[in-house]
């Protein structure tokens, strides 16, 4: 049983969440969020308001940011060492 829990883990890429590990941000220490792709659900939107989560934008690749740091404006990629910067998505839309 151990082991096809292993196995599911590491296949789904899922090791991380089970363990409860948070990625922090390799620049400033805060708490990475997740960026979500695709087109975003009514709930999606809600929870990019509250920080919850990063909206990447409609588009889906192969390779692309898996996470967002709201104090640095940078995306990481899961290896936390390479990132692009970025806009926050709800910074100045008043303007």
């Amino acid at each position: 049983m151990k082991d096809d829990l292993l196995d599911y883990l590491i296949a789904t890429d899922s090791m991380d969440e089970f363990l409860g590990y948070e990625p922090k941000c390799p620049s400033c220490g805060n708490k990475l969020t997740p960026i979500e792709y695709g087109m975003p659900a009514p709930e999606t939107f809600e929870k990019a308001e509250k920080g919850e989560v990063f909206l990447g934008g409609c588009t889906i690749e192969d390779i692309q940011p898996e996470y967002h740091c709201n104090n640095c404006r940078r995306s990481c990629f899961k290896n936390l060492n390479d990132y692009v910067d970025e806009e926050n998505n709800w910074e100045n839309e008043d303007e």
